[in-house]
């Protein structure tokens, strides 16, 4: 609550007719300079609560008959985590009423499938249970975890063993995407568990700059040409990136060659059968 106070005081919320709801500065920052920081409203990691492995392999025996609805694992667990540890008002006033990804007919249809398998293995979070547009919020809420939340992954130890977890941000997971973003983002974990995120300018910012992230990680930007990056981003968060890296880039591009991004780095593999095989290698559980 302190931390989100404080980022209040340096970020502002704006409504835009063609954007959505942007975050914006309300002071300059230069290079270097802390912008806000804030704790994760939640973070599904299964290494922070021993008995969520359990949860975790009866959703992989689902994932492997077909029974998620097109979701990950990761999203699932996500979703029943925020939703066992908040009460129906809580979830739409903290979640669901601030994130706004309305479900298609589509997605409801893929929640009615996934619902009846985790509610067939007895995994259905109570809050759920005299909720009578239950498809619908579940659907919701999915949707919301898809699009909003980052890996633990990257709030874990140096040597890559955090597994694959889900946090979501108050306002951190408000902010669209750069190319070449004017913030960067850190993640990391206190000792008593409680995920945290750091922003800093990369680059001067005025008041009034929208404040933008990149959601590719790991060097991504800059290792990716730009045709790849619109691959990645269209399948990930489904959306064609339009940042005046992008737009440059793609002007300069017409008429010339582009090498195509490999599969691994499109992440055409199932992520699902990736989470499966970190955790099988960390001894969450046994295969």
């Amino acid at each position: 609550a302190v931390f989100c106070e404080l980022a209040m005081a340096a970020v502002a919320l704006q409504d835009t007719s063609q954007r959505g709801t942007i975050l914006v500065s309300t002071q300059r920052f230069e290079v270097g300079d802390v912008v806000f920081e804030e704790d994760a409203l939640f973070d599904s990691s299964p290494s922070l609560k021993p008995d969520r492995a359990e949860l975790v392999s009866e959703l992989f025996r689902l994932s492997r008959k077909g029974m998620l609805g097109g979701f990950s694992v990761a999203q699932h667990l996500a979703a029943i985590v925020v939703a066992e540890s908040l009460s129906l008002s809580d979830l739409r006033s903290k979640v669901l009423s601030k994130y706004h990804a309305p479900p298609t007919a589509e997605a409801i249809r893929l929640a009615k499938l996934a619902l009846k398998g985790v509610a067939k293995a007895g995994l259905l979070p109570k809050v759920f249970a005299a909720c009578p547009e239950l498809w619908r919020l579940y659907a919701h809420l999915l949707a919301v975890i898809a699009v909003n939340c980052f890996c633990s992954s990257y709030a874990g130890a140096d040597d890559g063993s955090e597994d694959m977890g889900l946090m979501l941000f108050d306002l951190t997971s408000r902010m669209n995407h750069a190319c070449s973003p004017n913030v960067a983002q850190s993640l990391d974990r206190n000792v008593t568990g409680v995920s945290h995120i750091q922003l800093v300018a990369t680059r001067a910012i005025d008041v009034g700059d929208e404040l933008n992230i990149s959601y590719l990680y790991g060097g991504k930007n800059e290792r990716f040409l730009v045709v790849e990056r619109q691959q990645v981003l269209f399948r990930a968060w489904g959306f064609h990136c339009q940042c005046e890296r992008c737009s440059e880039e793609l002007a300069a591009a017409k008429g010339k060659a582009v090498v195509a991004c490999t599969v691994e780095d499109l992440g055409a593999e199932d992520p699902d059968e990736v989470m499966y095989r970190q955790l099988l290698e960390q001894g969450v559980f046994e295969e």
